[in-house]
């Protein structure tokens, strides 16, 4: 058992995220990241690539690159002091590509409890870590298929007396993800994710331990070939239909849009509904020397009610 204080943080944190239905564990889980997948309103499942992919669906790091990418998400919460990623994507040949990734979130200083209302007895700061393995890889030219395992724990230190007994709650959870080319040319896909399948999180005892934030997730990619666009801009149009796996009374959507000019410069734009953490219109850029991918995205979400605009930093490197 942890103290009251941090029992607070994480179950305040799981109200304030929770999509609309039963209070739901690991919060975590669901928060978004990729400045890519964000700028395009997260509508990700069958448009992620690289490091993006690796959470929102495995399946999409199949046929791709080496990569090694690190990513920062400012005012993610308002509960949220830091929050930040890393992931390397290493190809083997002839078989698929594994994944290794890691996120950490810091929930910042809160004060402990002691006899004296009136008198703290000490500070603690709780953090959260997500430790995940992936591996995916293509069946023939057109699918894929692949999974991620991934281990949530949770960090507790403290300055003063803060009555701390007992171990730190953590969980396991597995994302599967099917992504198929319905064309030739690869212009129009579909993706295929469930996400955050595990037991519940027990985080004071088992009556009162709460569902894991499983989430069922169908998505498209289209890349239309419009006459009027110079030869040197792409088009890429992605849309995605969310659900909560258990209990859920209402679903989700995502819908997103980059522009692309000589595979160098990217402006993205998308609007979320019903978000498992927010809902509305987010935006982004991009930029490619070749190797160096910079991504900068940004929401302009429901959050901003509660003081938050989430902004979103991904730097790759394809090697």
């Amino acid at each position: 058992m942890v103290t009251l204080g941090l029992l607070g943080v994480l179950t305040h944190a799981a109200r304030v995220h929770a999509q609309a239905g039963p209070p739901e564990g690991a919060p975590e889980f669901l928060l978004p990241l990729g400045a890519r997948a964000i700028g395009m309103g997260q509508a990700a499942v069958a448009t992620a690539v690289g490091s993006d992919a690796v959470w929102w669906n495995p399946a999409l790091i199949a046929r791709g690159p080496r990569e090694v990418a690190f990513g920062i998400t400012s005012k993610a919460s308002p509960l949220i002091d830091a929050d930040a990623l890393g992931a390397v994507i290493i190809p083997v040949q002839g078989v698929g590509a594994v994944a290794i990734s890691a996120r950490y979130i810091n929930y910042g200083a809160q004060e402990a409890a002691g006899g004296d209302p009136n008198s703290p007895s000490g500070t603690f700061v709780s953090t959260a870590t997500v430790i995940a393995a992936t591996f995916a890889a293509p069946f023939g030219d057109r699918f894929s298929f692949g999974f991620t395992a991934k281990l949530l724990s949770y960090g507790f230190s403290c300055s003063g007396s803060c009555n701390q007994a007992g171990g730190l709650p953590q969980t396991s959870a597995l994302d599967l993800g099917a992504h198929y080319f319905l064309s030739r040319d690869s212009t129009f896909s579909v993706g295929v994710a469930i996400r955050n399948v595990g037991f519940n999180l027990q985080v004071h005892d088992a009556p009162q331990s709460d569902p894991l934030p499983a989430r069922a997730d169908v998505g498209i990619s289209y890349a239309p070939k419009i006459a009027d666009l110079p030869k040197e801009a792409r088009l890429r149009t992605g849309a995605d239909v969310l659900a909560r796996v258990k209990d859920g009374d209402a679903l989700g959507y995502r819908f997103g849009a980059e522009l692309s000019w000589i595979e160098r410069y990217q402006a993205r734009v998308g609007y979320v509904v019903n978000g498992p953490t927010a809902s509305g219109a987010t935006f982004g850029v991009g930029f490619n020397t070749g190797k160096l991918q910079i991504d900068f995205s940004q929401m302009l979400s429901d959050l901003g009610s509660q003081g938050s605009r989430p902004t979103f930093v991904t730097l790759g490197y394809r090697f």
